[in-house]
């Protein structure tokens, strides 16, 4: 699969998309029946594969928000079995949540200290923690365990490099100030 261009430096999604996933037109169409593109105020991309027996499987994935739902868009490259016969499949999906959902917001960014004295950013990872359930695990008669979902999104100097860190802090604070 040829290496995509960095997304990061397009401040337009539809751009963006264009330039980084290998599906742009399916995930802008299927975007676009659930948000204004225009009113999107900040987004996230990311994708990475993995080696399958019937070879290299990707999956990609959009996150964004217009200040009132964050609205995820993913593709996973699969396999489907039909009787004897296995066919490549591409699943995708778009979740919808409404922020009043989101109960907790981490951002955490790290920054190696170099011998000068200055700091240089080598990663950055955003957590949300929702208010919906997932599953519960019963301790005693009177006593559960509640596990609520939760979404990670990490990026690194060597896993998407500085600007897409720095435009995930960038989503990061513009969550905050629409979580307020």
């Amino acid at each position: 699969m040829a290496t995509p261009q960095d997304w990061a430096p397009y401040s337009s999604i539809t751009d963006a998309a264009k330039v980084y996933l290998r599906d742009p037109e399916l995930a802008l169409e299927q975007l676009r029946a659930v948000v204004d593109l225009p009113e999107v105020t900040s987004f996230i991309m990311s994708r990475g594969s993995t080696d399958e027996q019937w070879g290299e499987a990707l999956w990609q994935e959009v996150v964004l928000t217009d200040g009132r739902r964050l609205v995820m868009w993913r593709a996973d490259d699969g396999l489907s079995s039909e009787g004897d016969r296995e066919r490549r499949m591409l699943d995708v999906s778009v979740r919808t949540i409404v922020l009043s959902t989101i109960s907790d917001h981490v951002l955490t960014a790290e920054y190696e200290v170099l011998e000068d004295g200055t700091r240089r950013l080598s990663d950055v990872t955003l957590r949300l923690y929702t208010q919906l359930l997932t599953r519960t695990r019963q301790k005693s008669a009177t006593e559960s365990d509640l596990y609520c979902e939760s979404f990670r999104y990490h990026k690194s100097v060597d896993h998407g490099g500085l600007a897409q860190m720095q435009r995930l802090l960038q989503f990061g604070r513009v969550l905050s100030r629409c979580l307020a």
